[in-house]
């Protein structure tokens, strides 16, 4: 029988070899993060804040424009309404059978 063990390399690592990646791609992330991190706390509510400020006087200006709108037409459809009333009251009150 031969001795196959001189064919294999037995490769021992040391714990740091292991470990030494680990804390190396721990401090590369940590450093990633910093770098690309969003604003801070304080900037990031400031600038939440301002949006959100932005967005509501969008929606007081939406509702306004679409409550004059409204009124508009409420006032167009109510003077059809009384234009066609007086139309139908100038045929001297004869129903609609009679003026055909």
């Amino acid at each position: 029988m031969e001795d196959i063990t001189s064919e294999h390399t037995t490769h021992c690592l040391s714990p740091m070899a292991i470990t030494l990646p680990f804390i190396v791609g721990g401090i590369a992330g940590a450093a990633a993060a910093l770098l690309f991190a969003p604003l801070s706390g304080d900037a990031t509510r400031k600038l939440v804040r301002r949006k959100l400020d932005e967005t509501v006087g969008s929606a007081r200006d939406l509702k306004d424009r679409a409550t004059r709108r409204g009124q508009a037409v409420k006032d167009e459809a109510t003077s059809r309404v009384q234009g066609a009333a007086s139309a139908l009251a100038g045929n001297g009150g004869l129903h609609r059978h009679e003026a055909l």
